[in-house]
């Protein structure tokens, strides 16, 4: 396996692992903290949560698509507002379609360009491997911020500090 691939899979295992704490993380959370607006992100970890795996969800779809039919485009209207049991329970299977189609792709399905369709007309060409760390620098940024709405509650009184 090549060192590119082989980094690329350990940067997904990473965000899911990282993903996975982080939900884990939110277990002691009652409805309430989880849906609390905190003026962070995307207003509170729920919301957060909810981007971050859809986002993911519609990345893999751009990484899988096949460049010969033209542009992929990025899909349009609102992402659908999962609960957090949802999440964590359809979540592993995304990640598992990044492990398997990393593991099936040779070097130069990595290096492939895709036109990617933005809303505007901005339509870049990116090699697969950038679109895959684009969502998941993305991912990563996001749970930052929920890693800080969850100190957050644990100054004001709402939770253990040791999560």
């Amino acid at each position: 396996m090549s060192l590119a691939k082989a980094l690329c899979l350990d940067d997904v295992r990473y965000s899911a692992w990282a993903n996975q704490r982080l939900l884990d993380g939110c277990a002691a959370l009652t409805i309430e903290e989880i849906e609390r607006d905190l003026g962070i992100s995307h207003d509170g970890i729920l919301a957060t949560f909810r981007h971050i795996y859809d986002a993911e969800r519609v990345w893999l779809e751009c990484l899988r698509t096949n460049p010969a039919f033209g542009p992929w485009r990025l899909p349009q209207g609102p992402a659908p507002e999962l609960s957090l049991d949802a999440v964590r329970q359809s979540w592993p299977e995304i990640w598992d379609g990044y492990r398997r189609l990393i593991e099936a792709m040779s070097e130069a399905d990595l290096s492939q360009e895709l036109i990617v369709q933005l809303p505007g007309e901005v339509e870049p060409s990116l090699p697969r491997w950038k679109v895959l760390h684009h969502a998941l620098n993305h991912s990563n940024f996001h749970r930052g911020q929920i890693v800080g709405m969850i100190r957050t509650l644990a100054g004001c009184g709402k939770m253990d500090s040791g999560t």
